[in-house]
């Protein structure tokens, strides 16, 4: 989906065809202001797998083009890898921080709290690979014929009209209705992405 599409959808609520209100350069910046504020309430829309590989111990981090760790799969040519809580590893070996290195991961713990951290059952030995999924930033539009750089970007479209909208109302936040108008379409933002999070979680494969 092109940057232009979302711009040209938000000039249509703005009233401002004719490009009289709000620049092209304006709006841009907050579509992309927009895809940055939409993959920090939802970090699956940009997501990437990668091989990561690991330092020696148990705590590891992600790299630093990364956002937030959502999955640690398996290792790289090998066994699945689990989550299990920091609390149930604790429980069953409270050496388990010093324990030996394993010749596979076979668990991790993940603290939402620390959204680029993991640690890995048992103790990496240093070089070993991981198969990971992590949120990363997205590729700022740098003109209208960008592509938006989301996963499924289609389906972010109404949120980011509104999220452009929302800016550019701001931009006279104390005129009313712009005020309201900016409020409306913050709100609206929001309920778009975390009613979308919410249907996934419903529809996502499980076991029966």
């Amino acid at each position: 989906m092109k940057a232009s599409r979302v711009i040209t959808q938000a000039r249509v609520l703005l009233n401002d065809p004719d490009k009289v209100r709000w620049t092209d350069a304006e709006l841009l910046g907050w579509l992309n202001g927009g895809q940055l504020q939409l993959v920090a309430v939802r970090p699956d829309a940009k997501s990437t797998t990668i091989d990561h590989t690991l330092i020696a111990g148990v705590e590891q981090t992600i790299g630093a083009s990364g956002v937030r760790v959502l999955d640690v799969i398996r290792n790289v040519g090998g066994r699945a890898i689990t989550l299990v809580s920091r609390d149930q590893l604790n429980e069953f070996d409270p050496d388990w921080y010093s324990a030996r290195p394993g010749a596979a991961i076979k668990h991790y713990t993940f603290d939402a709290n620390a959204p680029k951290a993991f640690e890995v059952y048992p103790p990496a030995t240093a070089g070993m690979k991981v198969r990971l999924l992590q949120s990363v930033l997205p590729t700022d539009c740098a003109s209208l014929d960008a592509d938006v750089d989301l996963v499924s970007a289609e389906l972010f479209e109404g949120a980011l009209i509104d999220f452009v909208c929302y800016r550019a109302w701001s931009k006279d936040g104390d005129a009313n209705p712009d005020a309201q108008r900016a409020a409306n379409a913050i709100a609206t933002f929001l309920q778009a992405l975390t009613g979308k999070s919410q249907s996934d979680q419903a529809t996502r494969p499980a076991r029966k």
